[in-house]
């Protein structure tokens, strides 16, 4: 499948307001937050996260828990940029939006990671390892 057709004309407000109610984790430079629920997500610009609001066009990415695998992903590695050592270098692609890259993280408890597209610099498809 093509990188390209998991293109979707939501914006990264529309597809946080779909996810009002879960837990989630913000993540931007100096941010050092345990998860909350996501208790509003506004027209425009802001979601409120325990009481505080957040612009989330100018988080890192937001990784919102308890969502089931989609069935049809893309392997792909992501450049973003500010530093993830190589945690996004293999990676299943759920969607793009209009103004966001959503991922299916990796590990055993079940989440997606929303990168606001100003973060992405790249998105580049991975191929299995070729057996020996």
């Amino acid at each position: 499948m093509s990188i390209l057709k998991l293109s979707r004309n939501i914006s990264l407000q529309q597809r946080l307001a779909q996810l009002t109610g879960r837990l989630a984790e913000i993540n931007g430079e100096g941010l050092g937050l345990e998860p909350g629920k996501i208790q509003r997500v506004f027209k425009r610009n802001f979601i409120q996260v325990q009481n505080e609001l957040f612009v989330p066009l100018s988080l890192q990415s937001i990784r919102v828990f308890g969502i089931k695998a989609p069935a049809s992903t893309v392997r792909v590695g992501l450049r973003t940029t500010f530093r993830t050592g190589n945690a996004f270098a293999d990676i299943r692609l759920v969607q793009i939006g209009t103004d966001f890259v959503e991922v299916q993280a990796k590990g055993k408890f079940p989440s997606r990671i929303l990168f606001p597209l100003n973060k992405i610099e790249g998105i580049f498809p991975v191929r299995p390892a070729a057996k020996d």
